[in-house]
């Protein structure tokens, strides 16, 4: 879990955040300042008025400066909701980006998309109140507090004892309440991944339920699903009610203490009124910012959670973790090597793939299972295979992105195999590496217009389409595709075929994974994935 009320890991690793967490002290600071000046000239003001029968023209420099100071609050208060919105958009829009970057450079073998698909969406929309509301209360207990504290233990030492005394129960019982929210928060995202996911699954095969006539099968389960989260949902909202209640009346039955003292003093003559009204007008300063951190705690949980396991993913990745990714990639024996022992004027020789007794341990055994083989510049070679074999894993493997379980080798050399082995960035400026779901960018995008109502067929052809293109331009002689042709028709699936097939002509290294009769059929050299 977090490392206290604010993760220090969020501080190190988001800039958004460092920026936010500085202004915010600084505004809390001044309106600090602010609220207490109030305070005093409200206090000594109404004071005058009524033990010395003054009017309220005899006091206006006081109420001048008192209006000065309320116009200030209020800008404290329009720059804190300005500037908190867009922090919390910054720092959700940076720490998504940075999981994501870590999770794409991860063996996808050891990634829970369900889990990671509900932090990253419905977990980290909870940064926004955590910003926005948690952080600035939290900033007020840290600074408000003690210093409103600090002056009311000038005007009235009994009044500051009391507060005193009180204090610490509301954050006693926030611990009691986060001790109990923290399981049944991680509960409900769990339970709301599980749900998001099957969901998914039931929309990408509703097709398939139709045909079978099935449609209403899946409805008992999305029910029993629904309830469950639907459940876990109420258990936490009734828990942050009944604490938000008992906060407020701990704070209540404070301030009446402190206003009772207060009203006894003044009845023996040991406490001027002037004091009196200052600290009854301060005094709710005192327990206002720990109870607005009680009740934002619940708004923010969802936060908080999400970004624990974000941050610990980031500082895994940080601290060392040699989860191979682009730009590190090398040996697939499980070790991730930096080195880079391509010698000059490689760059004009084409590039060889060997697999050497490659396989890689899963949960259902080795999958692939000693791929051996080789693919050489100019053919157009395929890892064949049935579905779950490995072919995929086997192509993660060669890009050093699959490393858990894996023994073996599969590496790429500039020439023959005996050539020197390209590592690193070597490779990756080498390599046009396209997955079985293709996601297009900026360029491929506006080749093709709007992307949103493109079918798989549509999306893979203008992926292939456009790294071709790009491999040409760049000088990228190796080409790993995975399934280019599953969701094509056989006219086209041809075509792309023979597109791959002139790519290899030109010089370079076309591997392709696939089950694909056709594509097996076209191929100059074929390696067999087994399970």
């Amino acid at each position: 879990m977090s490392r206290g009320p604010v993760d220090p890991r969020l501080l190190q690793l988001s800039g958004p955040t460092r920026r936010w967490t500085a202004v915010l002290a600084v505004v809390t600071a001044l309106r600090t300042v602010a609220l207490v000046i109030s305070g005093i000239i409200v206090g000594r003001t109404s004071a005058s008025v009524i033990t010395d029968g003054t009017g309220l023209a005899d006091h206006r420099a006081a109420l001048g400066v008192l209006a000065l100071l309320v116009v200030a609050r209020t800008a404290l208060a329009w720059v804190e909701q300005r500037y908190s919105h867009r922090a919390a958009a910054q720092a959700t829009e940076d720490l998504r980006v940075r999981a994501l970057t870590v999770l794409a450079h991860r063996d996808p073998r050891t990634v829970d998309r369900a889990e990671w698909r509900t932090l990253l969406t419905e977990g980290t929309e909870g940064l926004g109140p955590y910003l926005t509301g948690y952080l600035p209360a939290l900033m007020s207990t840290a600074l408000a507090t003690p210093a409103v504290l600090l002056v009311v233990w000038f005007l009235d030492a009994g009044s500051a004892i009391v507060a005193v005394v009180t204090l610490p129960l509301i954050p006693v019982f926030m611990w009691l309440v986060g001790t109990l929210t923290a399981g049944r928060t991680e509960k409900k995202l769990m339970t709301l991944g599980v749900l998001s996911d099957q969901l998914l699954d039931l929309v990408t095969g509703l097709p398939t339920l139709r045909a079978l006539g099935r449609l209403s099968a899946p409805v008992a389960e999305v029910r029993r699903l629904s309830d469950r989260h639907r459940r876990s949902t109420v258990e936490v909202l009734r828990i942050a009610f009944l604490s938000s209640m008992v906060l407020e009346f701990l704070a209540t039955l404070s301030i009446a203490l402190v206003a009772v003292g207060i009203g006894f003093r003044l009845l023996d003559g040991s406490m001027t009124l002037a004091a009196g009204l200052t600290v009854l007008i301060i005094i709710p300063e005192v327990y206002n910012p720990v109870r607005q951190v009680g009740t934002r705690f619940h708004d923010a949980r969802d936060g908080i959670v999400a970004v624990d396991r974000i941050l610990t993913l980031l500082t895994a990745r940080s601290d060392g973790d040699t989860t191979a990714h682009p730009g590190t990639t090398g040996e697939a024996g499980g070790r991730v090597s930096e080195e880079r022992d391509a010698q000059d004027g490689q760059g004009g020789q084409g590039l060889t793939v060997t697999f050497d007794h490659l396989s890689a341990t899963g949960r259902d055994g080795p999958r692939p299972r000693d791929v051996t083989g080789t693919a050489r510049p100019g053919q157009l070679t395929v890892l064949t295979g049935p579905n779950g074999a490995g072919k995929t894993t086997a192509l993660l493997a060669l890009l050093g992105i699959a490393t858990d379980g894996v023994t073996g080798t599969a590496r790429v050399t500039a020439g023959p195999g005996t050539g020197p082995r390209l590592t690193g960035t070597e490779l990756w400026d080498r390599t046009s590496y396209l997955p079985q779901r293709p996601v297009l960018d900026t360029a491929d995008a506006t080749a093709v217009g709007d992307t949103s109502g493109l079918s798989l067929g549509q999306r893979q052809r203008a992926a292939v389409h456009a790294e071709l293109d790009r491999s040409r331009t760049t000088g990228r002689d190796l080409l790993l595709l995975d399934e280019p042709t599953a969701h094509l028709d056989t006219p086209n699936a041809r075509t792309m075929v023979e597109a791959l097939r002139r790519r290899a002509a030109e010089g370079a290294t076309v591997l392709i994974a696939s089950h694909d009769p056709l594509v097996t059929a076209a191929a100059d050299h074929h390696i067999e994935v087994r399970p």
